[in-house]
């Protein structure tokens, strides 16, 4: 069962994110992750943010996810090492 949480996890967030831009939750909240031209990410993208970017953003303590409140971007590590954007999803 561990295994399954393990890789079930990140497939999870990196297949919504990268095929909807959403998962149910920001679906919830009403965001969105885009690339720079607005598009969905697509797969790859979303691998290297919610896997590799996220890993490297809690690792510093946390400092890449609280990165977004100092950023004129509001960018987090994750957003920045995948060229990602949160934007409000149109409704």
């Amino acid at each position: 069962m561990s295994l399954l949480r393990l890789v079930g996890g990140p497939v999870y967030y990196v297949l919504m994110t990268g095929l909807r831009g959403q998962t149910l939750g920001k679906m919830a909240l009403g965001i969105k992750v885009v690339d720079e031209r607005g598009q969905v990410p697509g797969v790859g993208r979303a691998a290297l943010r919610e896997v590799i970017g996220k890993f490297l953003s809690a690792l510093a303590l946390g400092l890449g996810f609280l990165w977004i409140a100092w950023d004129g971007k509001k960018q987090g590590w994750h957003d920045k090492i995948a060229t990602t954007f949160v934007v409000r999803a149109l409704r």
